[in-house]
């Protein structure tokens, strides 16, 4: 969050300060300041003050408010000032949402903060990595209706590994050209190494179909997103068209990237959780679940001290019925998982009042399906016969995306767990196998679930920080990383353009 102001502003006052500026130029403005706010914090004492003065997800906002209450026709030209001044009074609106109650809890406050402003400070390999491994490296038994490869190849528009190369050739051509794409350039000589790896119908393809829009298309996929999760006095937390498609494309037909954090997750399951339901249906995000559940089991495969068992069926009166998804079993743990793909909804993450719904159904589910199978094991249940009872049980809910606060105060409206629980989503599992190449995972679980510990309400990423060191290495991402063409002229043309 930014400092104080000497005023507070309502939203009117902020798209009315805004829509002052010609559109374009205003556009053109906020991708050059963007260049200049880090993709995250550090201790930096000049790039803290850039992201301070201009956030990228204020940045995000004052994009929007011009696409959305701006036109072609004015004549002001914006400077820096502007954009720093936008923002700032973005960073102050008026809390409106506080005057209510049933959203002013301390939970709500700090969800929707974190939503606003985290996938925002999302980059690097775990993010291009992850749909290579996600979606091509599907090693599961189950029979899938989309094969995970050929979905994404008509969904993003060309293979994964092709479509991941793309995003780092988009990401390098807006680092390096003011935020700026123009598909023209592809026919520049210096292009002609990129498109030997990446070829031009394929660039242009990804780029239709999940990473650019027009003005007016932007403006209709704002309005649908509106009339179909209403957020009465949350204004500044509605969806914002940019993180599903950050690049607009201007009047001559180059692309801008108003906010270039948001390209490199693009591709990301997560992102793609909208896409493929809004082409196939409930059968892609039944069929994304069977994928996570399988890429968390693959994590913890890379384990060296640990065996993992899949999913175990049993008995249940006349019914066959589903253990948790895997069983992890250490010399001195076993860990429980059960995986959630379901995506937190648009008005979860503004922590409206269907919040605590939305967190009972998916974590509460999982809570109670972690107290089942734990009762079968103990109980000694013929099918669980492998899994030890002689050590301590730890559960852990994997998810797809976060679910902020869960292992705090979320707590008050979730079912109390039968054994120490932890909810995390896949980066900060993937950060957890990471650490675990070279040290124990059970016992650094142990170590933050111990009685009094107060890491075990902390988001498992944040506990993790002090177990971190420079040189680790998730082997899946690492390995789908090595995968992608970047390393044969994919990145450098874009960047001499």
């Amino acid at each position: 969050m930014t400092g104080s102001s000497a005023r507070e502003y309502t939203y009117e006052e902020f798209n009315s300060f805004v829509r002052r500026f010609h559109q374009e130029a205003l556009l053109k403005a906020v991708a050059q300041r963007s260049l200049r706010v880090p993709l995250r914090l550090s201790s930096d004492d000049r790039s803290t003050l850039l992201f301070q003065q201009t956030p990228p997800w204020a940045l995000a906002a004052v994009a929007k408010a011009s696409i959305l209450h701006g036109n072609a026709y004015r004549s002001a030209q914006p400077r820096e000032q502007h954009i720093v001044t936008a923002c700032q009074m973005h960073e102050n609106l008026v809390p409106e949402e506080l005057e209510h109650s049933e959203l002013n809890s301390p939970f709500a406050i700090m969800a929707r903060t974190l939503y606003e402003q985290f996938p925002y400070q999302e980059h690097g390999l775990a993010e291009l990595a992850r749909p290579v491994a996600f979606f091509d490296d599907y090693a599961g038994d189950r029979h899938l209706e989309v094969n995970p490869k050929e979905a994404m190849t008509h969904l993003v528009g060309a293979p994964t590994v092709t479509a991941t190369g793309i995003v780092v050739m988009l990401a390098a051509s807006a680092e390096h050209n003011s935020g700026f794409f123009d598909p023209a350039w592809l026919d520049q000589p210096q292009f002609a190494e990129l498109l030997t790896v990446l070829p031009r119908d394929e660039i242009l393809a990804v780029i239709h179909a999940v990473f650019a829009q027009t003005m007016a298309e932007f403006r209709q996929e704002n309005a649908v997103a509106e009339q179909r999760t209403p957020l009465p006095h949350l204004d500044r937390y509605a969806f914002n068209p940019l993180t599903s498609r950050p690049f607009v494309r201007l009047s001559d037909g180059r692309l801008i990237a108003p906010v270039r954090h948001l390209i490199p997750r693009r591709l990301t399951p997560l992102e793609l959780y909208y896409v493929g339901l809004a082409r196939w249906g409930t059968s892609f995000t039944r069929e994304l679940g069977y994928l996570h559940e399988d890429y968390v089991g693959r994590q913890f495969a890379t384990v060296p001290d640990a065996q993992v068992y899949p999913e175990i069926m049993y008995r249940e009166r006349k019914q066959q019925v589903a253990s948790t998804d895997w069983f992890v079993v250490f010399d001195d743990l076993v860990l429980l998982i059960e995986t959630k793909a379901t995506r937190s909804p648009l008005a979860a993450r503004a922590a409206d009042i269907t919040v605590q719904d939305a967190y009972g159904k998916t974590l509460g589910e999982a809570f109670s399906q972690l107290g089942r199978t734990l009762d079968k094991i103990r109980a000694k249940a013929p099918e669980f016969a492998d899994i030890p009872t002689d050590r301590p049980f730890i559960g852990l809910v994997a998810t797809l995306d976060p679910w902020y606060f869960a292992n705090s105060l979320g707590r008050t409206f979730l079912p109390t767990p039968a054994l120490p629980t932890l909810v995390a989503p896949l980066r900060d599992i993937e950060h957890l196998i990471s650490i675990g190449q070279r040290r124990s995972v059970s016992a650094i679980l142990q170590e933050i679930l111990a009685a009094g510990d107060e890491r075990q309400t902390w988001e498992l990423g944040t506990a993790l920080q002090n177990y971190s060191v420079p040189g680790d290495r998730n082997p899946l991402l690492e390995e789908a990383f090595n995968r992608l063409p970047i390393r044969n002229g994919g990145a450098e043309a874009a960047g001499r353009a």
